[in-house]
């Protein structure tokens, strides 16, 4: 009896070891399979972010003419800024749709009228102005040449834009070179630049203010036109300086520069070879707009590239330029730079 006893006690005590061994076998089995499916998981979830990292996309718009002339080698070869960032351009064919744009934020990168810029700066719109491209673009054209600015006492001169900027500065010039606008010439205003043109080449006024690319139109059709005053000129002699008024800058969305220092970086200096592209590639850039159907045709682009005064300067280059174009439209008409000179923040520090 005794020995039946002791063994059933062995047969007990082995298979309770037997078993223990083979829970112990289980557990690290079940261990080692939760941490392979562990690493696996990880994997996933590794190559998932790797597979989900966001493309962003960029909206660069400029208003047709002289800025998007600035841009045009981008818009037609689109250049690459990497896997994950897509840029999309659009020429703006009408000045208010290109604001509203803005306003509403559709875009994140345009060129506009630096005083554009300056007013919706205050109204708090979440742009900075981060450098200035088209230098001026207003010239006075007459049937016959101008020897001095004094012989315009006593002309009717078409103009456009009463109280907005190109009749600010043919203001300024006028004035800074002793003639009264309002007492010792006519200032004619009429809608848009197109009505002046063909105003002009109708032979229905003799002197006229117009703006490029409007004033190519009546070179082409109009082959005896002279320049007989240039308002760039005028303005640098008068303020002393090697640069013109900055007509138009680039401005970029707050959040864009905040988020993305490096695609920022590369985009200014993109577009800063394209701007010194476009000396040596006249014809090129002619053929690209009227490709793109920018409302400039090649012959236009040839012909008045050199008038359009398109130069890249970054906000430190022109940020003594801009102080002094936005004071003297400020003395002349608050509103159009939208009521107060912008502060500091106006200005992106690159």
């Amino acid at each position: 009896m005794r020995k039946i006893i002791s063994l059933i006690m062995v047969i007990t005590m082995v298979v309770t070891v037997f078993t223990g061994c083979t829970t112990n076998e289980s557990q690290k089995e079940d261990r080692t399979k939760e941490t392979i499916q562990d690493n696996h998981e990880v994997s996933l979830e590794d190559d998932k972010e790797e597979e989900s990292v966001e493309t962003i996309t960029i909206k660069v718009a400029a208003p047709a003419g002289a800025p998007t002339l600035s841009m045009i080698k981008m818009f037609k070869e689109e250049p690459d800024f990497g896997e994950n960032i897509e840029v999309i351009y659009e020429t703006v064919k009408s000045p208010d749709l290109m604001a509203s744009r803005v306003v509403s934020q559709e875009v994140d990168i345009a060129v506009v009228p630096t005083n554009l810029a300056a007013s919706l700066y205050n109204r708090e719109v979440n742009y900075k102005i981060a450098a200035s491209t088209v230098w001026g673009i207003l010239y006075v054209v007459g049937n016959e040449p101008l020897n001095e600015i004094e012989g315009l006492k006593g002309e009717t001169i078409y103009t456009m834009g009463r109280g907005l900027t190109p009749d600010i500065i043919l203001r300024y010039v006028l004035s800074n070179n002793g003639i009264d606008p309002d007492t010792d010439v006519n200032l004619n205003y009429m809608g848009e630049a197109s009505e002046l043109a063909s105003t002009f080449i109708a032979g229905n006024s003799d002197i006229t203010l117009i703006p490029e690319p409007a004033l190519s139109n009546i070179m082409i059709n109009k082959e005896d036109t002279k320049i007989v005053l240039d308002l760039q000129e005028e303005w640098s002699k008068i303020n002393d300086s090697d640069t013109a008024y900055p007509q138009a800058s680039l401005i970029i969305k707050n959040e864009i520069i905040e988020d993305y220092p490096e695609f920022i970086e590369a985009f200014l200096n993109e577009y800063n070879n394209s701007i010194l592209w476009l000396e040596d590639n006249v014809e090129i850039a002619g053929e690209y707009s009227q490709a793109l159907e920018t409302g400039l045709s090649k012959d236009a682009v040839i012909n008045g590239l050199s008038r359009s005064n398109i130069e890249y300067k970054s906000m430190q280059e022109s940020k003594e330029a801009l102080e002094t174009y936005l004071n003297i439209l400020f003395e002349y008409s608050p509103e159009v730079i939208g009521g107060k000179l912008p502060d500091e923040n106006f200005y992106f520090e690159q």
